[in-house]
């Protein structure tokens, strides 16, 4: 995307905060007051931010108040289709789509889950949310990469210091037992989509 200049990066940003925090976008009389803004400024900020793609800014007349949207990117959790090794920033650059869940904050993702290790608990193509987080106790799932390989979903228990297993929901697979240096924890479950629901709230990249 193009360069923002300081002000219209921090329009947009507190934008993305109030919607990810509330669900919706502010009244703009009011956002202008709070950003020490003249409405007029705040418009103008809009309007350059519509021109370099980051949201959508329409006037619809006097007396109307201009239509504002911001993309699904800039407000959604990522659903990634797999995360393959390496930073999990990266992964997000090429999610499959959003899911559209205001009042959740940036360290959450969603993993559209492949295989049936967590089955019968979790199936091949439900959607999982995570939070970005080390785990609180032994045993929740979490979202797991082994010596630096593609992330596997995984109940983790604490077996001792230092040391743990990766323990599949479905027995038909086997449990993994490692050291914490050759683990990397990327979220911890929250819960999942499942269905046709995911077809409705999933939305594509823009």
């Amino acid at each position: 995307m193009i360069h923002l200049s300081s002000m219209q990066r921090k329009v947009y940003e507190r934008l993305r905060e109030h919607y990810r925090r509330t669900g919706e976008l502010p009244d703009l009389a009011t956002f202008a007051r709070n950003l020490g803004l003249h409405y007029v400024s705040l418009k103008q900020h809009l309007e350059a931010l519509h021109k370099k793609e980051y949201l959508v800014f329409e006037s619809r007349g006097r007396g109307r108040s201009p239509h504002l949207a911001l993309p699904a990117e800039a407000t959604g959790i990522p659903v990634l289709g797999s995360i393959p090794a390496g930073p999990l920033s990266e992964a997000v650059a090429f999610a499959e789509g959003y899911l559209p869940l205001g009042g959740l904050e940036n360290g959450h993702f969603a993993l559209r889950v492949q295989g049936d290790s967590m089955s019968d608990l979790i199936q091949n193509g439900d959607v999982v949310l995570f939070e970005k987080r080390q785990p609180n106790r032994s045993g929740e799932i979490c979202a797991v990469r082994f010596e630096g390989s593609d992330v596997t979903l995984k109940y983790l228990d604490r077996l001792e210091e230092n040391y743990y297993a990766l323990r599949p929901h479905n027995p038909e697979h086997p449990t993994v037992e490692a050291h914490a240096e050759d683990l990397s924890i990327e979220g911890v479950y929250l819960g999942l989509l499942r269905g046709e629901v995911l077809n409705v709230l999933v939305q594509e990249p823009s």
